[in-house]
């Protein structure tokens, strides 16, 4: 007895063991954007271009501090009198050490800091930008495959509703009261609603194999979603939306630290009309032997200023103020761009409700003219075209209408990426 009770507990957790090995854990949208932005190759380059950035911020640091130089040499002197050539006159034996440090350059050393530090704050924007592009991709691909699972029950219930409509037109036939065209008629139908099944699960496959190589798995893993489709209006103001792109877009913040990088390049070369002051500390022993009993110590002060090396000073602070007013024109261009952008964008989300609202009621009328049609069919009052031609239709509002709803979703997308901002959250 107690055998056979070890035998069930034994086999009860061998059959629990194989259904945990066998579940596949539903997959979320925010667990699939995190994935993706784990492994997106576009999203690690500016990660890693940040990085570079971030090192060379710090290295424009360096001119600010001195710089400290050792030297060592020794030198042999030879007698070159055509009497006595080739012996030896005299050596020496040197040892320095050189502390320099820059008083003054005419703010270049701070424009080139400030540029490296504008071109790292460029680099974090720039991840910005694929983040939101990637949000988008993976929102939409998503989408998709949640559509085409809707799709392959609806192309699952029509091949159910074909082979009711084949099974009344055969009873019909046996029963005498029709004709042998409406049984083939109504096996043809049948037919292509099975292939059409088949096309829909393939046409899934793909949406999930899209969705796989986003969040980097394997394309043919088999991958259950949890998520619902918005199907409500979502409360926007059209000139909120404009302004919340306007100060949140890292393609306007990213131009704007264009412009000052071109401003603090006009501070760079301008620097080159300010004369250069300069200290010098050396310290050096030396001796005609290594005992270096000799020694020495200099301080130095050095003004230099170029008084005149041609005219290239000035053309390069004009060609820079230039550099400066397009760099100015791109980014109210890219303003413009984005604007229009979000107006665009929120247009075709008024349209994608629209057409989904429609949608929605095309399904109930085609349900009701089925429902007549396969009425009137099965107490002889109806023929078997009507009523295969309400099934299509029924199947192609049902089809229509989970298409109209995925292009709204995907229109909330495109307007959250316009805009930078999650409008669903």
């Amino acid at each position: 007895m107690r055998g056979i009770n070890l035998l069930k507990i034994l086999s009860i957790t061998l059959i629990l063991a194989i259904g945990l090995c066998f579940t596949v854990e539903a997959l979320t949208l925010k667990e699939a954007i995190s994935l993706a932005k784990k492994v997106y190759p576009p999203l690690k380059e500016k990660r890693h271009l940040y990085e570079q950035n971030r090192f060379l911020y710090k290295a424009s640091f360096d001119p600010y501090f001195p710089t400290l130089s050792s030297d060592l040499s020794y030198q042999r002197t030879f007698e070159s009198s055509l009497n006595s050539i080739g012996r030896l006159w005299d050596n020496q034996c040197t040892l320095g050490l050189t502390l320099n440090y820059r008083l003054f350059d005419g703010g270049y050393r701070y424009s080139v800091k400030e540029q490296s530090l504008h071109t790292f704050d460029q680099a974090q924007t720039d991840i910005k930008i694929i983040e939101n592009d990637l949000n988008y991709m993976v929102k939409e691909a998503f989408y998709t495959a949640l559509v085409k699972e809707k799709i392959l029950q609806i192309r699952k219930e029509a091949e159910e509703i074909a082979k009711k409509n084949y099974e009344l037109a055969l009873a019909k036939r046996k029963a005498g009261v029709a004709m042998l065209s409406d049984v083939t008629q109504a096996q043809v139908r049948y037919t292509n609603a099975r292939m059409e099944t088949i096309t829909a699960k393939k046409a899934l496959e793909k949406a999930i194999a899209e969705l796989n190589s986003l969040i980097g798995w394997s394309l043919d893993k088999k991958t259950k979603l949890e998520g619902k489709l918005k199907a409500t209006w979502i409360n926007a103001n059209l000139s909120v939306l404009e302004e919340l792109a306007s100060q949140r877009r890292p393609e306007i913040e990213r131009q704007a630290l264009e412009t000052k990088k071109a401003k603090e390049a006009i501070r760079e070369y301008k620097s080159n009309y300010y004369p250069k002051l300069d200290t010098q500390l050396s310290y050096y022993r030396y001796d005609n032997d290594p005992n270096f009993n000799e020694k020495e110590a200099v301080v130095s002060v050095t003004l230099s200023y170029d008084i005149f090396d041609g005219f290239g000073r000035y053309h390069k602070v004009t060609a820079q103020r230039q550099a400066l007013q397009a760099a100015k024109a791109q980014l109210a261009e890219i303003k413009r761009q984005i604007r229009l952008e979000v107006y665009q964008a929120y247009k075709d989300l008024e349209l994608a409700f629209s057409n989904y609202q429609i949608a929605s009621e095309l399904v109930k009328e085609a349900q009701v003219n089925y429902d007549q049609a396969y009425g009137e069919y099965k107490v002889g009052k109806g023929d078997i075209i009507s009523l295969i031609q309400a099934e299509l239709n029924l199947v192609q509002s049902k089809i229509d209408w989970a298409q109209q709803l995925l292009n709204y979703n995907i229109a909330i997308s495109a307007l959250e990426r316009a805009i930078f901002t999650n409008l669903t959250e």
